[in-house]
């Protein structure tokens, strides 16, 4: 009997201790319910910023110029666009192509490839997505900017504060699963990995990011920098790559931006608004309510809003001239935010 009863009581404390440990973990449980629902309030409070002032940073250097082309033979308009990071659209109507498709070698284009610059950082690398550019700072000073080719549009090249944490010499590509699965659906040889050689999409260089298995790197078509070609990676002209391998060591802080609309405003008073597609649909509410966030960054009553609108429509990806000229400027900017709107 008293090995009985011991044995019953035993029983009893498992079971009145396993009942205080049910009940205090459904405590916490509710607490922690309660919390995740406060933070989610919390997240879901309006600021009193709709846009806000950082949504809309305001530069102050553009770079780049208007260049006078001869076609050469074998260009094609989406070639010669891509290669000074201009909308084939924008070079057909700049240069009053009824058929873009039909140039004549020897026919003489006016591009440009001018450039908000985004100066983020004083030293480092910022990458651009949308100018599909390199912009390489030291001392705070603009040294070397480079075309890039990015993510495709559904492949995105991720932003986000990252830094090159190795790199490698004629690397071999170890192709992710994801790409060989692509390789497998299109009916292509799959491989799994691709040594050095001409045959590499990673060219001769590469440089590691802290993003993953994402990096920057040379390539073996260098017809497609320019573009939104890769799988996400970025991709450089093979000796813009091998000047960033040999110039740029490891803990480099490289910033990965997705901006559709830059603004500046330059030292003569100028402002300018540089606005792209939104080919990855991150820009949010952002285009609707431009006129707050200039606003709220201070240039309300330097914008002239019919063009502001328009550059913003029309979305040519080169910088657009929207200051309001003094005889034209109001005191008040009460009107901003309702009239600034895209149709």
């Amino acid at each position: 009997l008293t090995i009985v009863t011991r044995a019953a009581w035993q029983a009893l404390a498992i079971l009145l201790g396993t009942a205080i440990l049910l009940t205090s973990l459904r405590r916490i449980a509710r607490m922690c319910r309660l919390r995740g629902l406060l933070v989610l309030l919390l997240l879901s409070l309006p600021l009193g910023n709709p846009v806000g002032a950082s949504m809309l940073p305001v530069y102050h250097q553009v770079v780049g110029q208007e260049i006078h082309y001869r076609v050469q033979p074998g260009d094609t308009l989406g070639h010669i666009a891509a290669r000074y990071g201009m909308k084939v659209a924008l070079a057909a109507t700049v240069n009053g192509l009824a058929n873009p498709h039909r140039l004549r070698v020897g026919q003489e284009l006016l591009l440009s490839n001018q450039h908000i610059v985004p100066a983020k950082l004083a030293d480092g690398i910022v990458i651009d997505v949308l100018d599909r550019t390199l912009y390489w700072f030291k001392e705070g000073q603009l040294v070397a900017q480079f075309p890039v080719a990015v993510g495709r549009a559904d492949w995105e090249t991720p932003p986000g504060r990252f830094k090159i944490i190795s790199r490698r010499h004629k690397p071999t590509w170890h192709v992710p699963a994801a790409i060989q699965a692509e390789m497998r659906e299109r009916g292509e040889a799959v491989r799994t990995r691709i040594p050095p050689g001409p045959d590499n999409p990673l060219g001769e260089y590469w440089l590691q990011l802290s993003a993953g298995d994402y990096g920057i790197h040379g390539t073996n078509a260098p017809w497609s920098v320019g573009r939104y070609a890769t799988h996400g990676c970025i991709r450089l002209r093979p000796t813009d790559v091998e000047r960033l391998f040999h110039e740029a060591p490891d803990g480099t802080p490289v910033w990965v931006i997705y901006e559709p609309i830059k603004v500046a405003r330059l030292d003569d008073g100028r402002v300018l608004v540089q606005a792209h597609e939104d080919i990855y649909n991150r820009a949010g509410a952002l285009r609707e309510k431009f006129a707050d966030a200039a606003r709220q960054a201070g240039l309300g009553d330097y914008v002239d809003l019919q063009k502001a609108e328009a550059a913003v429509r029309n979305s040519w990806g080169i910088p657009v001239d929207v200051t309001r000229t003094p005889a034209s400027r109001e005191p008040s900017s009460r009107t901003v935010a309702s009239r600034f709107r895209v149709s």
